[in-house]
């Protein structure tokens, strides 16, 4: 599950890269741009609820990242 995290994230750089890769080459008129970050967004929300799903379902345990004592 923690691998298929990452590479979901890899996917999200990957698609804000595009968008400014399109932004800056089409000078921000081209449909390019709006439909890469529209596709980030849609996949960071479809991860976020991955999380969610995944800690209620026990696929992932949650820890805190304090040190106990």
């Amino acid at each position: 599950m923690k691998t298929f995290i990452l590479i979901i994230l890899a996917f999200i750089i990957y698609n804000l890269g595009s968008a400014m890769y399109y932004m800056i080459r089409d000078k921000g008129q081209g449909k390019n741009t709006v439909r890469f970050l529209t596709v980030r967004i849609a996949i960071s929300f479809a991860l976020f609820l991955l999380i969610i799903i995944a800690l209620k379902m026990g696929w992932l345990q949650a820890h805190s990242i304090l040190p106990k004592g």
